[in-house]
């Protein structure tokens, strides 16, 4: 028998007979080891089921230490980044303009002048006050603020006129601060209170973009690193002038511009301090394609701005203070590629004003000849362009209160005003 075991065929009998019955146990819900130990078919299952047990047991706990790890050092290094900003509030500082807190604080700081000229930075160079001076013979300051437009105009006006007012106010604008698309960030990220955040939604609608700016200026103190990044940026540009030389100039005239102090009568301008002098015309024969274009605006006639420019006239109108608009001219290179837009916006701009009984004043070619050699570029006039704009809308406003009989206030006229010299 044992020799016959030792056959190739035994051997394959055994294993078939092996196989089978494991095949039949299998049925049972068992298997027979070749030790005849019944294994049950659940035991891999149980195995693999202790394996989770560890892996869940274990591992996740040391992934769960990592995370708390790296979540503390984040929260360390934005601590330690937010408290090395703080420290360097006063360096920073440098690099910030402060538009919207420095001229109204000179504003507030004076007495107040019988004319506030307003606008944006086209009025901030266009309207000169001694010119108005001399032409009215009455004290006039320069409230123009880069970058605001209608909403922040009414914003401001109700921050800095609550108490005091003046007894005109001369609102410069033009055909790019009433594009469609406008939205009031600057006015919710320096002016807005919660009040006017939902003035805003209510007349607007909400915008997630107006709302993170409303945001920002309350929750920025909170994290001064977010809140300065713009001058962080700046005074990083500076330290790497040796790489970035013509970055770290535009830096250092930032911090210059930022150092001097605002003018007393809010007046200033690049080429009094001989700075830019190189203007359009100049640069347009130069090199044409290396001039940067002002953005052409949208149009759409019942578009938010001109709501808002009717509730800044009604405001004005409330409160007794008289107001005339004056439109502030493109350089003839922007009327050119705004040529089928720019007539349509002064018109509605018009209409607006007629509707609300106040002078609308424009600045055509026929009144005011102009060129390119006349602009810094494509939107901000040169110092001789804008005395002469000045002296126009003074001029226009003395004939306006001779022709009332009245010397306290400018008279409410229609908006054509072609018969006034």
């Amino acid at each position: 028998m044992s020799a016959c075991a030792e056959t190739p065929g035994f051997r394959r009998g055994l294993l078939g007979c092996d196989a089978q019955s494991r095949l039949s146990d299998h049925s049972s819900g068992t298997v027979q080891s070749s030790r005849d130990t019944i294994i049950p078919l659940s035991t891999s299952k149980v195995e693999f089921t202790g394996t989770l047990d560890t892996v869940l047991r274990g591992r996740p706990g040391e992934s769960h230490r990592r995370r708390i790890v790296l979540c503390a050092t984040a929260v360390v290094c934005l601590l330690t980044a937010d408290v090395a900003v703080r420290w360097a509030g006063s360096v920073l500082k440098k690099y910030d303009v402060a538009d919207y807190a420095r001229k109204p604080d000179v504003l507030r700081s004076i007495e107040m002048p019988d004319i506030v000229l307003m606008g944006s930075s086209r009025a901030k160079y266009a309207l000169v006050p001694g010119v108005f001076e001399a032409a009215t013979g009455q004290s006039t300051y320069n409230l123009g603020i880069a970058g605001s437009k209608t909403v922040e105009w009414l914003t401001l006006a109700k921050r800095v006129f609550a108490e005091r007012a003046p007894r005109l106010v001369v609102l410069g604008v033009n055909a790019s601060e009433f594009r469609a698309d406008y939205l009031p960030t600057a006015a919710a990220r320096h002016l807005f209170t919660f009040a006017d955040l939902r003035e805003s939604i209510a007349t607007d609608g909400v915008s997630m973009a107006v709302t993170g700016a409303y945001l920002r200026q309350r929750l920025s103190p909170l994290w001064a690193a977010y809140d300065r990044r713009y001058e962080l940026k700046m005074w990083g540009q500076e330290q790497l002038g040796g790489l970035l030389p013509k970055y770290a100039q535009a830096s250092r005239e930032l911090r210059r511009r930022v150092a001097k102090p605002c003018p007393p009568k809010g007046y200033d301008h690049p080429w009094i301090h001989g700075r830019q002098r190189r203007d359009l015309g100049l640069r347009l024969l130069e090199d044409r394609a290396a001039v940067v274009a002002a953005s052409r605006p949208t149009f759409a006639k019942r578009a938010g701005p001109f709501r808002r420019l009717g509730q800044l006239l009604g405001w004005f109108h409330d409160r007794g203070i008289a107001i005339v608009v004056a439109y502030l001219p493109n350089s003839p290179e922007t009327e050119r590629r705004w040529a089928d837009i720019e007539p349509q916006m002064i018109d509605a701009i018009a209409a607006v004003c007629r509707e609300r009984g106040v002078a609308f004043l424009r600045c055509d070619e026929t009144d005011l000849p102009r060129t390119n050699h006349d602009y810094l570029e494509e939107i901000h006039v040169g110092l001789p362009l804008a005395r002469r704009i000045s002296s126009r809308i003074a001029r226009r406003i003395v004939a306006m209160r001779t022709q009332d009989g009245q010397h306290s206030r400018v008279a409410v006229t229609p908006e054509d005003d072609s018969h006034l010299p």
